[in-house]
């Protein structure tokens, strides 16, 4: 792979001063290995450790492009997009009929991970009729990525005409990724998402490359490409600190002959320039304090020594300014968490943060300085569910086969984690297994968290066993199950999350053996409610009022399946349940 050179002044291309680069020496191929993956694909991440173990194994003749296509790639709910509009039909030409599979060369079918090394030595072997060389520069004052390629035809072809392609590729991009964890573990980042490389972002030059008319041999050519860089593709930040470049030339649409990395080469034209980049900030359950996170880089050619960050909650005038001093060079970047800032809850809250002063100066480019994030107050929106007891909460785990991608974790609001379970042990085939019962200590009128994930995506109720979970507070009612959160565990693909609240006030032994209950839960037909009651008013998981009744059995046939909070008032105290409904 061509290193990333980092350039404070001008660039001055070669070509432009009439030196040739590209090798007169007739060479064999390299290798272009086209991986076709996606996010939801479980085995993608081994994919990744082969392709990268043979690229380790040929250092600079194989040259990695990782395209997200198919269904494991088309996003659900709020995951990212890392889909092109080239993947679908490079997948068609390859007749990829299965993920991870890669195309070697385009050459054949897309093939099986266990077959790439193999076909990778048989390509190395081979002559090329074409040698390649080129460079790409990045101006960060303008945003153009220019492409400069040099050609030379060492050897004669039974075609008349090639194909050049200028494939741009991004690594370090941050994302979901099934599998992860179990395949390829030193890709996990610190918060758990997976550090995706190689993944293809644009080509240059066309679906299928632009036309070289003129193959024969001795054949000198050169090409000069450019792109003004998008701040982001399908919504993803196209950083461009962390672009590669790949030339190939092809027959046509298939048979690449040979390929290489470009140079590339990034330029900053200003001294002092702060870029902001990324911000995130937790969603905060009940408290009404948070600590936003941002992620700033240096794209000034002098070292980055101070810089004045300001931020502020839903737009409030208690604005906070954190004063943040380092050491960044160009292109550099740092990640910090800043200090807490109180806000007044909604729903949904946006965070404004903004630049300046970097080195105690003024910022060179100001179109880059501020940004936004938003995070969810899950207490305001109305996804904490009330009403539970203080004292030891109960967790079971049922695991399927594979107990080793199950973990979980009771968090409290302050972030900090109250209990944890898993990895467990494994099966040797299909089944489950049911966990020791563990046990943890709530705290009176605070909010919780109860978090369960499998690592490989699939989740825990399948072809591997019928797995689930259940948590219960310390008189039996039940905070989260499969299929009180999820219409089914099929549905839980990676991590589940259910918010609690504990009452404000400790319940006597003697009270509890004597208040209201409520069963069965999950219900189906009827519902029955031991204790003496005067009234009972049910809603769904939204706050929609549903029904009421003044007896103390109900019947549940007519209500879709569903979470619905259950009020119960009996003796001037209103008591809340909250029940399941599954037909």
């Amino acid at each position: 792979m061509k290193k990333i050179l980092i350039s404070v002044f001008a660039f001055g291309t070669l070509i432009a001063l009439g030196q040739q680069n590209v090798s007169t020496t007739a060479e064999n191929k390299n290798v272009v290995l086209e991986e076709f993956t996606g996010i939801y694909c479980g085995y993608c991440p081994d994919g990744h450790v082969v392709a990268n173990g043979i690229q380790d194994n040929n250092p600079g003749d194989v040259m990695l492009i990782n395209i997200h296509t198919g269904g494991y790639a088309t996003p659900q709910g709020g995951d990212p997009d890392f889909q092109t509009s080239f993947g679908a039909s490079l997948a068609t030409a390859a007749n990829v009929s299965g993920y991870p599979t890669g195309s070697i060369n385009r050459v054949g079918s897309a093939m099986s991970r266990s077959d790439w090394a193999s076909s990778t030595t048989a390509v190395l072997n081979q002559s090329s009729p074409v040698n390649v060389w080129s460079e790409a520069i990045i101006d960060m004052g303008t945003g153009l990525l220019t492409v400069n390629v040099e050609i030379y035809y060492t050897g004669s072809q039974s075609v008349s005409t090639n194909k050049l392609n200028v494939a741009v590729l991004q690594n370090n991009v941050e994302g979901p990724q099934s599998g992860g964890s179990t395949y390829n573990p030193t890709a996990i980042l610190s918060n758990g998402n997976y550090n995706h490389q190689h993944m293809l972002r644009h080509l240059m030059t066309g679906q299928w490359g632009d036309d070289i008319t003129n193959v024969s041999q001795g054949t000198y050519e050169t090409r000069s490409y450019n792109w003004t860089l998008p701040s982001d593709i399908n919504g993803i930040d196209l950083d461009p600190t962390n672009l590669e470049v790949v030339v190939f030339i092809a027959e046509d649409q298939q048979n690449i002959i040979t390929g290489d990395y470009s140079n590339t080469s990034i330029v900053f034209p200003y001294t002092t320039d702060a870029y902001y980049s990324d911000a995130n900030c937790s969603n905060v359950v009940c408290g009404t304090d948070a600590s936003p996170e941002i992620t700033f880089k240096n794209y000034g050619n002098a070292p980055l020594t101070s810089l004045d960050i300001v931020y502020s909650i839903n737009g409030s005038s208690s604005s906070n300014t954190h004063n943040w001093t380092g050491n960044l060079n160009s292109g550099a970047s740092e990640t910090i968490t800043l200090p807490s800032l109180s806000f007044s809850a909604l729903a949904n809250n946006t965070v404004t943060i903004s630049l300046s002063n970097p080195n105690g100066t003024t910022d060179q480019n100001l179109t880059n300085n501020d940004g936004t994030t938003t995070f969810m107050h899950y207490a305001t929106a109305g996804q904490v569910a009330g009403g539970f007891e203080s004292g030891t909460v109960s967790i079971d785990i049922t695991t399927d086969a594979y107990g080793s991608e199950t973990t979980w974790m009771l968090v409290a609001d302050n972030g900090s984690v109250v209990a944890s379970g898993g990895p467990y042990n494994n099966l040797s085939a299909a089944g489950t297994t049911v966990q020791p019962t563990e046990s943890a200590i709530i705290n009176q009128n605070e909010c919780y968290t109860f978090v369960i994930e499998d690592s490989y995506g699939d989740g825990i109720n399948g072809q591997y066993g019928a797995g689930g979970y259940t948590v219960t507070d310390n008189s039996g009612n039940i905070i989260a199950q499969n299929g009180s959160h999820l219409a089914s565990m099929a549905d839980f693909q990676s991590i589940d999350q259910e918010n609690f609240e504990t009452e404000a006030v400790s319940v006597s032994i003697e009270e509890t053996n004597s208040r209201i209950s409520i069963y069965p839960n999950p219900v189906k037909n009827m519902l029955t409610i031991k204790g003496q009651i005067e009234s009972v008013e049910i809603y769904d998981a939204f706050g929609k009022f549903i029904l009421t009744s003044n007896k103390n059995t109900i019947n549940t046939t007519s209500l879709s399946n569903g979470i619905y909070i259950v009020n119960i008032k009996s003796n001037d105290l209103i008591t809340t349940k909250r029940i399941t409904v599954t037909k």
